[in-house]
């Protein structure tokens, strides 16, 4: 126990005094009132000096604490927006990938028309181009048949008639119009 030299006057004092009131009870006046006092001066100097002390740390903490809290409920905010703009990106990019395979189809599936239908248009032109030579050669082969036809014809008759004939000429010449026929077809 700390004993001050207020303690020791105040016990003087106490023990002068009857035993009527403090002292009835067992209690020292002048003790009680030495500590009294003390307890009020330490009181005095806790609050004056201590105790803001104390309370600047505490507000401290606590803003600390909740500038923690806020800070996590703001990070648990951005990461659930994070999220949400993830999702949302790759829905668009989901979407654009898709147009984009719907457009190369449709792309695709047009030049192959164009292809098959130029493809198309090129046989039945080739087609038409042949089968016009063909009638062309034929014509002309029917034609050089013709002029054949009539020039041997004109010779075999010019022949006949520019000699008299028995039926052995007769038929000589028949056969060398036929045989004369026959190689000019031929060729």
């Amino acid at each position: 126990m700390y004993i001050t030299p207020l303690t020791l006057a105040a016990t003087a004092v106490a023990s002068a005094e009857s035993p009527s009131g403090l002292g009835a009870l067992g209690i020292n006046a002048a003790a009680f009132i030495s500590q009294l006092v003390s307890f009020i001066i330490v009181l005095f100097v806790l609050w004056k000096w201590v105790l803001p002390v104390v309370q600047r740390t505490l507000e401290k903490r606590q803003a600390l604490i909740r500038e923690g809290i806020e800070n996590a409920e703001q990070a648990k905010r951005d990461l659930a927006e994070a999220a949400n703009n993830a999702e949302r990106i790759i829905l668009d990019a989901k979407r654009q990938a898709q147009d984009t395979i719907e457009r190369a189809t449709k792309n695709a599936e047009q030049i192959a028309q164009q292809i098959e239908t130029e493809a198309r248009v090129r046989a039945e032109k080739i087609s038409q181009q042949q089968i016009a030579r063909i009638h062309q050669e034929a014509n002309r082969a029917r034609m050089e048949l013709s002029r054949d036809v009539v020039n041997l014809s004109i010779e075999a008759a010019s022949k006949v008639i520019s000699r008299s004939v028995d039926s052995n000429d007769n038929r000589r010449l028949v056969e060398e119009f036929v045989t004369a026929s026959d190689q000019a077809r031929n060729n």
